[in-house]
Formats: C-alpha cells, sequence, structure tokens
C-alpha cells in the first residue's frame, strides 16, 4: 500500500514539472514575435499526437504547414488548439534540440507515410 501511494505522488510530481516545462516552453514561443522552427520534442509530439489519435483534419491541417519543409511556433500553436478541439491534448515528450534534424526528416516520413495508407484504404 505505501509502495502504491509512493509511485501515485511520484507520478503526480512528475506530471505538474513536465505541465509546467510545456507551459514555460510554448509561453516563451507564443511571447516570440519573429516565429522559430519548433524543437525536436514538439515533432515528437506530434507525431505521438497522430499517430494515436489519427484525426483526418489534424493531419491535413498539419500537413499543409509542413509543406515548406518546417513547422514554426505559430503553427505549432494552432496545431495545438486544433489538437484540443478534435481529439485530445499533445502530449509533450522530451527530446534533446541536437536531433532536430533527424525529427524533422522522421515528421515527414511519418506525413508520407500516412498519405500512402490512406491512400491505399481507399483501393
Amino acid at each position: 500500500m505505501k509502495w502504491m501511494m509512493t509511485l501515485t505522488t511520484l507520478s503526480l510530481i512528475g506530471i505538474v514539472i513536465t505541465g509546467n516545462s510545456i507551459y514555460t516552453e510554448v509561453k516563451l514561443f507564443r511571447s516570440n514575435d519573429k516565429p522559430s522552427e519548433i524543437t525536436a520534442s514538439m515533432y515528437r509530439s506530434l507525431i505521438w499526437h497522430s499517430d494515436i489519435y489519427k484525426e483526418e483534419q489534424f493531419l491535413n491541417t498539419a500537413r499543409s504547414y509542413f509543406s515548406d519543409g518546417i513547422i514554426d511556433t505559430r503553427e505549432y500553436s494552432k496545431l495545438t488548439s486544433l489538437a484540443n478541439k478534435v481529439a485530445g491534448p499533445i502530449i509533450y515528450i522530451q527530446e534533446n534540440d541536437e536531433q532536430l534534424w533527424h525529427a524533422r526528416l522522421t515528421y515527414k516520413k511519418y506525413l508520407d507515410d500516412q498519405t500512402a495508407e490512406r491512400l491505399a484504404s481507399l483501393h
């Protein structure tokens, strides 16, 4: 019983810390007038969200934002709002920023694979 209480407490502390870091990062990006590319963690979070919910409107919007090869902070903010409306919140997945290039390529491949799967399911 004590282990369950300890694990529950640690889980709640982890959720609060993660929530605060997400809030701080999103607040910082929203306050910046000049949009910049999102972090690798944000790309991974978009992949996770798309994989879990498979919401067509979200995928189409993300695909249109990614048409130039990057998603900037304003687009990410719009995607976050859309995700909350149509499916659920975007869960932040922690990655280091050195992997941004790899995360961007992974997201491009993910969007391409989703398009191919959707076309295959239509035929």
